[in-house]
């Protein structure tokens, strides 16, 4: 027999251009059955996860050490206490847990793919773009658009537009919302200096998404660049209206785009 375990919610954002993202989600993984010890592991790495998603660190380290002491083969768990270190900045014990989980569970994409994100952020560009591929390969992985947006937006951190490229437009071919894919190849056109593609992205994008500091700045850049003067002045105002705090306002103001 094997029990089905599904993580949900917890989402951990990385500095990254659009913003690379690790979490457990509603990917399986299958576990041998072990009543008593499994049940009660699976219970306290679930509520060190709801701990770690309020910010209670210290609570969600106690639980999911709980966990490892009553079934050290649980990946969840490795792959869960992997996040919490990453959030704690301790990266060897973070990667540690990580490579666990993966020994564990072979199949396990949401470990890779949070590997992946862990590597990228320690700017191992070769060894993140690996794991994402290896999230993947398993054909059961519910989010596969997911791993290949994380593989774009490290590429992007890379500086290898050309992979961005393929990696995004591959998101949207499994999802066609993937709003940082989107955007994603929208900065991309405008860097190559693709204006009307830039925006005709730029365009999809505002079909499916509300604006954001990033967006707008991106319209006015575009704009800007295909000598739509009005355009600029609207976003701009926008822009200074909706999120007057924002790097990309005090950008615009100063006239940088």
């Amino acid at each position: 027999m094997s029990k089905t375990i599904r993580l949900t919610g917890f989402i951990l954002l990385v500095g990254l251009i659009v913003g690379c993202v690790s979490e457990p989600s509603k990917t399986t993984i299958d576990q041998a059955d072990r009543p008593g010890a499994t049940s009660a592991a699976e219970t306290n790495m679930r509520l060190g996860l709801n701990y770690l998603e309020q910010g209670d660190y210290a609570t969600a380290l106690e639980k999911l050490n709980k966990s490892l002491e009553q079934d050290p083969t649980l990946a969840s768990t490795h792959n869960t206490i992997a996040l919490l270190y990453q959030q704690l900045n301790e990266m060897e014990k973070a990667e540690e847990h990580f490579k666990e989980a993966i020994s564990l569970a072979p199949t396990y994409s949401e470990a890779y793919n949070n590997y992946g994100v862990f590597l990228c952020r320690e700017a191992r560009y070769t060894e993140a773009e690996e794991n994402f591929l290896k999230a993947v390969e398993n054909p059961l992985y519910e989010k596969q658009w997911h791993a290949y947006e994380n593989a774009g937006l490290c590429a992007i951190r890379a500086s290898d537009n050309i992979r961005a490229d393929e990696y995004f437009r591959k998101a949207l071919q499994d999802n066609p919302l993937s709003i940082k894919s989107i955007l994603g190849l929208a900065q991309i056109n405008y860097d190559e200096g693709y204006y009307p593609e830039a925006h005709d992205y730029l365009q999809r994008y505002r079909d499916v998404a509300p604006h954001s500091p990033r967006s707008l700045l991106l319209n006015i850049q575009v704009a800007n660049k295909m000598g739509d003067k009005d355009a600029v002045a609207s976003y701009s105002l926008y822009l200074r209206a909706n999120f007057p705090d924002s790097e990309e306002s005090h950008q615009v103001k100063k006239g940088q785009y």
